[in-house]
């Protein structure tokens, strides 16, 4: 009985810390780590909700690029970084894909992070090279076929324009060639020039070469169509319903980081990505707004880990 109170008294005595802690926060800068090279629309992402919640807050917000280990070196400082919720992380999907890839991480992407807020989500655009005669994706699949050793860029292993890659290659029975580069755009430079014959960009990589005609835009991986290609068939129009995926941006915390900061947080983002103009500059780019609760989060990295776990272990990928 007593073991009991005071466990009450405990648990009381913490949500009330919580509580005026969120009352007060931030009452200093808040640091966003975004775990990749500046200049990619994760990066655009998280410089754009850390500058709107900076202005909501009246404290900076302050965006540090710690890239390596295909994220796993920011995410490590992240899961390390105090609970007190100045430390927060941008997330993409290698936050969940990695955990399949490198064996001895240090931190888990179950345990050792608070879910925030799915912000938003960009589709994938299956493009072809615009001289290659491939308008949709059942002749890409016969093209490969056809084509052994047909190739397809990545901004690295394991990403996630990799591994559509893979899948289309397992599903069909294709033998094809992946090729990484450190970053789309240069994987865009050698698909324009012919080296390579297709890849699955997010719109801020494609569109550009799509609308000036060196690319060609065969599906939207997604269960709509883009309102940025709106002309463009979803893959499940075109036949192939297996191949969906997508970039998306969320924000997590470290592990124990307060439930009312956790819960302030998610507000002033969901409040943020309502703003007309945050809304119209990055849905010109391509995003799709969400604005999740925390537990809609968590079982979104489920439905990611389960989606993506079984085909990293059955290619072996290994870590770079």
């Amino acid at each position: 009985m007593r073991f009991s109170k005071l466990f009450s008294a405990l648990t009381i005595l913490g949500c009330c810390t919580g509580l005026a802690a969120a009352q007060t926060y931030p009452s200093k800068p808040v640091t966003m780590v975004v775990p990749m090279a500046v200049g990619g629309a994760s990066d655009i992402m998280g410089r754009s909700v850390a500058q709107k919640l900076g202005d909501l807050w009246g404290q900076p917000v302050i965006v540090e690029n710690r890239a390596g280990g295909t994220t796993t070196v920011g995410a490590d400082h992240v899961a390390r970084a105090s609970a007190d919720g100045y430390t927060m992380m941008l997330a993409a999907p290698p936050f969940i894909i990695t955990q399949f890839v490198y064996p001895n991480l240090k931190y888990s992407t179950t345990t050792s992070f608070e879910p925030v807020t799915l912000i938003a989500y960009y589709p994938l655009i299956m493009v072809v090279n615009a001289d290659l005669p491939i308008r949709n994706m059942k002749e890409l699949v016969e093209y490969a076929r056809s084509h052994p050793g047909t190739a397809y860029p990545s901004p690295g292993a394991g990403t996630t324009p990799h591994l559509v890659g893979e899948m289309i290659a397992q599903r069909e029975n294709l033998q094809m060639v992946h090729v990484p580069y450190k970053s789309g755009g240069q994987a865009i430079v050698d698909l324009v020039a012919g080296r390579l014959q297709f890849y699955a960009g997010v719109p801020t990589e494609v569109v550009p070469s799509i609308q000036s005609g060196k690319l060609r835009a065969i599906a939207t991986l997604a269960a709509q169509r883009s309102a940025l290609l709106p002309d463009v068939p979803t893959s499940g129009e075109s036949g192939y319903g297996y191949v969906q995926a997508q970039s998306w941006s969320s924000i997590v915390m470290p592990k124990g980081t307060p439930r009312a900061i956790v819960d302030k947080v998610n507000a002033d983002v969901r409040r943020i990505i309502e703003m007309p103009d945050m809304r119209d500059r990055l849905t010109a780019q391509g995003a799709v707004f969400v604005g999740s609760s925390p537990e809609k989060l968590a079982a979104f990295y489920q439905s990611e880990r389960e989606l993506y776990g079984p085909l990293v272990k059955s290619i072996g990928l290994k870590p770079d």
